[in-house]
């Protein structure tokens, strides 16, 4: 027996319409149970990060490395938070600066800065020589000439934080980061497909409306007799 006029079409624009959901929503639930936005309130990470910027800050990222960006809690300077700054040194490090030099020395060695505003790494003039203890950080804002961080505290455990004071993690995504462009190519065929069923639905809404003469004729149960 035939099925109904539309039937195979409103299946089909049911499955592309929940796939179509799942692949439109989907990086937008992936991207807010990863990542939090952080808006950067100074000008201390300048020329890196301006103010006003909006940061794709990870929740959980791991391991803490130098170099890294984060979005860290300052109450063990008694101020509140949070503060956006660059991890330099970490538990084991010696971290030193002495007025004139080049170049902060890290473990008795140059550090490489290329991120820095003016490329001066000791702006603010402020010297310092620190052993970070274990299982906690050094953290310096890029424009060291602006710049509220591990420098001005050497009260506090030689101006370290703990770890645990990391809120998150910059992970640097932007507009032509590879996940970004990844994710945005799932939501786009997500959205295709979310109107390509919606055209099947009214396509199949419209054949089961349409009256059963336009399918042709129907048969007549009426036997001529043989002549």
């Amino acid at each position: 027996m035939a099925g109904k006029p539309g039937r195979r079409r409103g299946i089909g624009a049911i499955v592309l319409l929940v796939l179509g959901v799942a692949l439109a929503a989907g990086p937008y639930a992936y991207m807010s149970g990863r990542f939090t936005p952080m808006k950067q309130p100074s000008d201390n990470m300048l020329p890196t990060i301006t103010a006003g910027t909006v940061l794709a800050v990870e929740k959980e990222p791991g391991e803490i490395r130098r170099g890294d960006v984060v979005v860290y809690d300052p109450a063990g300077w008694g101020y509140e938070g949070p503060f956006i700054g660059r991890v330099v040194a970490l538990g084991g490090d010696h971290i030193a600066y002495a007025r004139g030099d080049r170049a902060l020395t890290l473990n008795g060695k140059p550090l490489d800065e290329p991120y820095l505003r003016d490329g001066d790494p000791g702006a603010g003039g402020v010297a310092f020589a620190v052993s970070v203890p274990q299982g906690r950080m050094f953290v310096l804002g890029d424009n060291r000439g602006n710049s509220q961080d591990s420098r001005f505290h050497p009260e506090s455990d030689a101006g370290t934080l703990p770890l645990s004071a990391v809120v998150g993690v910059d992970a640097g995504l932007d507009q032509e980061a590879p996940l970004v462009m990844a994710l945005g190519t799932v939501s786009l065929a997500g959205v295709v497909l979310l109107l390509t069923g919606l055209g099947l639905g009214i396509a199949s809404l419209a054949a089961r409306r349409r009256p059963a003469e336009a399918y042709g004729p129907a048969r007549s149960g009426t036997r001529a007799d043989a002549p």
